[in-house]
């Protein structure tokens, strides 16, 4: 009933109208029959006798998923304003309000989670952006040529590692500085603020707006623009697909989903470089036999010798083609090896933004979603065109 609730997609009819729309349709298929459109067979077939009420079956779950990624567009339209805020905040009198400007700051620009996100029963130590403490990050002047770089080092949700040297704004290293002045290790490094405080900050900022809409964003948004930058328009379809992987690898890298390299890895990768070595030295001979029937067909002007020469050009740009796909997955595999891809489909990046890529550049769909995806995705299989910008 939640769903039929909403005026702006749905509206309540005042009585069935499937008779109405019957009687309309018989006029429109005799008008064609009398002008000779449709002859008497045709007629028959389209024309309903006893029509049945339709029903429309809907996946809440289709329409949850649209929901959550309309937010996160929505907060396109807010961002500036949201940023220009906490900018202005990181000089705040107030020791509350320039700790929740910081911790904004972090969620928007690295992803963090708010924290206290804990699953029952979990016990391990770990924490988010508003739960770090003093001991998961580490303050450089200047390090490898940049300044001001902000060391983090915790476990994040699923006990997974956020381990990350990033480079901050001059005035959020001082204040992180000041929110460490007479700390110790076990200490909250923001004290003044938690999630449910952040949370309820953020829903004055934007309706609906949480940490986990700014990863959303963020991650549609990176994998967009990453999308337009890599993918170039005369590369072969495999070629497109490693771009694809690539954008969505810099999600992941963004949203820090990372998992351990699969165990049959080595013996995988050694798979394929033994494939692609048989498929280099499969070319050398295809290469070979195009260049003695070139000349065979040089010496003896013979359609039989043409033919042949036309299937050995063939042979070799075939082969050439298989090693060329050969290359881009071993390069896939290889640069993909500790990211987990399949997180950030899932979870964060708006699938029309996905749907549109395939759509545009003509890559099946099937390449880029599994089945799973395809069917929790289907209502953005629909929804969108080549042109669908997040």
């Amino acid at each position: 009933m939640r769903l039929l609730n909403n005026h702006t997609t749905y509206t309540q009819l005042k009585g069935d109208p499937t008779i109405e729309i019957k009687n309309k349709f018989y006029d429109l298929i005799t008008k064609g029959l009398q002008k000779e459109i449709l002859n008497k067979k045709e007629f028959e077939y389209l024309n309903v006798t006893h029509p049945k009420i339709p029903v429309f079956f809907y996946l809440p779950k289709g329409e949850k998923d649209w929901e959550k990624y309309e937010v996160a567009r929505k907060l396109k339209c807010h961002i500036h304003r949201i940023r220009t805020t906490y900018h202005e905040n990181f000089k705040s009198k107030e020791m509350k309000v320039r700790q929740r400007a910081v911790a904004l700051y972090f969620i928007d620009k690295l992803a963090l989670r708010a924290g206290n996100e804990k699953e029952e029963g979990e016990t391990a130590d770990t924490v988010g952006c508003c739960s770090l403490r003093v001991e998961h990050i580490k303050l450089y002047p200047e390090l490898d040529g940049q300044n001001h770089v902000v060391e983090f080092d915790f476990l994040g949700k699923d006990c997974i590692r956020y381990y990350n040297k990033v480079p901050v704004e001059k005035q959020v290293f001082k204040n992180l500085k000041l929110f460490m002045e007479d700390k110790q290790e076990g200490d909250d490094l923001f004290d003044r603020l938690n999630s449910p405080m952040l949370n309820k900050h953020l829903q004055l900022l934007m309706e609906g707006l949480t940490a986990k809409v700014f990863r959303t964003y963020n991650a549609s948004v990176t994998l967009q623009q990453q999308l337009e930058e890599l993918t170039d328009p005369n590369e072969s379809v495999p070629a497109k697909i490693l771009s694809y992987n690539r954008a969505n690898r810099a999600v992941a890298v963004l949203c820090n989903h990372q998992r351990a390299p699969p165990k049959t890895f080595e013996q995988s990768m050694a798979n394929i470089m033994t494939k692609i070595d048989a498929k280099k030295e499969q070319i050398l001979l295809a290469k070979k036999e195009l260049k003695e029937a070139k000349k065979e067909a040089k010496e003896k002007d013979s359609e039989k010798l043409q033919k042949v020469l036309e299937r050995k050009k063939r042979a070799v740009q075939r082969a050439e083609e298989q090693l060329m796909r050969l290359e881009v997955h071993a390069t896939d595999r290889e640069e993909n090896k500790q990211i987990a891809l399949s997180t950030s489909k899932l979870n964060y990046l708006d699938p029309r933004i996905s749907v549109a890529w395939c759509k545009k550049w003509n890559v099946s769909l099937e390449k880029i979603y599994n089945k799973t995806l395809r069917d929790k995705f289907a209502w953005a299989i629909d929804m969108a065109d080549t042109d669908f910008t997040f």
